[in-house]
């Protein structure tokens, strides 16, 4: 019996697949099997490489879909096609970094109360955090830490999660099984998020393991063909909301010192979202905020340039500066704005929707 089945779906362009497959098979043996389903017709060039890599590797297996039937079908055909005790979700856009997948296989060994692992995702253009598993805010959920260096201390700590990124993850098949794969409603988002959710409602772990590290080239091996699946957002919200906890605080909390709350903060909300919903995010986090200010965001442009977005009565406060952003790069890039306020040592902060907690003196300085 091989050790654990990798199971991947292909819907993308042949450049990308003959990628993965040539990378894949030269960091596992033959004590990993991999079943990869063609979602739907692709390119002749694409198939006789795929009946090549059938030809050469006896511990490759491949499905042939003729109709596009989306991630969780088709996913769930592999999956169930498989005999193997644990099952690995790879996007095909996915590239684990040399020993990585066996490292999550000894994770689940060594580790009986886990259902579900996922390791570090990283952008391959920068090596920056894509995903350390899923955070959840007032009725939003993102990646968390997505952007900041791999080597902060808390992305290196292995943390429990309520939900994990499945393009990058590993489960035990039983369970798998028992919860009839991933629910077969979404089409190419909230699948795998909500599959790990599912576990962990059952009393098993979620775990984000950094020790398994990968790349991933986001939005290339999803994206060939166009849905209309906005009704996938309500449905998952219906079923979860009143269940998951909100635990954005919670992370933002552990990155927090106890300085950060004897200061003064002028508040500046340069978010998608109101003051009202911060209001509910920061409940229990004793910012002492004496004033506030909306930054009037373009829909057009996600980085901000300050100096057009904030009055000079709070760039130019000796009070503390609170930024509040979807992600902490929509703002850090204002350089001279930044080091000015670092020259009369002001303790500025950035919180974002990621779970990221940023001293810009200090990240400027590092950069």
């Amino acid at each position: 019996m091989y050790k654990a089945s990798i199971i991947v779906t292909i819907s993308n362009e042949y450049s990308l697949t003959e990628n993965f497959f040539t990378h894949l098979f030269s960091i596992i043996k033959d004590d990993i099997e991999i079943i990869a389903v063609i979602d739907g017709d692709t390119e002749k060039k694409t198939i006789i490489f795929l009946q090549e890599i059938q030809k050469a590797y006896p511990n490759s297996h491949i499905i042939y879909i003729s109709e596009n039937i989306g991630f969780s079908k088709a996913n769930n055909i592999g999956a169930f096609k498989s005999e193997s005790p644990y099952l690995i979700f790879l996007n095909s856009d996915t590239f684990p970094i040399d020993n990585a997948l066996y490292k999550m296989i000894d994770f689940m060994e060594n580790s009986p109360e886990t259902g579900v692992a996922q390791g570090l995702i990283l952008y391959p253009q920068n090596n920056l955090v894509q995903s350390a598993g899923h955070i959840f805010g007032f009725y939003k959920t993102t990646h968390v830490f997505d952007g900041v260096n791999q080597q902060t201390a808390i992305v290196q700590q292995t943390a429990e999660r309520q939900a994990l990124a499945s393009g990058f993850y590993i489960t035990r098949r039983h369970l798998f099984i028992a919860e009839n794969g991933f629910d077969e409603l979404f089409y190419n988002a909230w699948e795998g998020l909500e599959y790990s959710l599912k576990i962990h409602a059952k009393g098993y772990k979620c775990m984000y393991y950094p020790g398994a590290k990968a790349y991933h080239v986001k939005g290339s091996g999803r994206n060939r063909r166009f849905r209309d699946e906005s009704y996938q957002t309500g449905y998952f919200w219906h079923h979860w909301g009143d269940i998951i906890k909100m635990d954005l605080p919670d992370i933002l909390r552990m990155q927090l010192h106890d300085n950060d709350y004897k200061y003064k903060y002028l508040f500046i909300n340069g978010s998608s979202i109101r003051n009202n919903i911060w209001d509910i995010i920061l409940k229990d986090i004793p910012f002492n905020i004496i004033e506030k200010y909306n930054i009037e965001k373009s829909i057009s442009k996600s980085a901000i340039a300050l100096e057009d977005s904030v009055p000079a009565s709070f760039l130019q406060s000796q009070t503390n500066l609170l930024f509040a952003t979807d992600n902490f790069r929509d703002i850090i890039s204002n350089y001279r704005l930044f080091s000015y306020r670092a020259s009369f040592r002001a303790n500025d902060l950035i919180i974002d929707l990621n779970g990221n907690v940023i001293y810009p003196h200090q990240y400027i300085k590092e950069r």
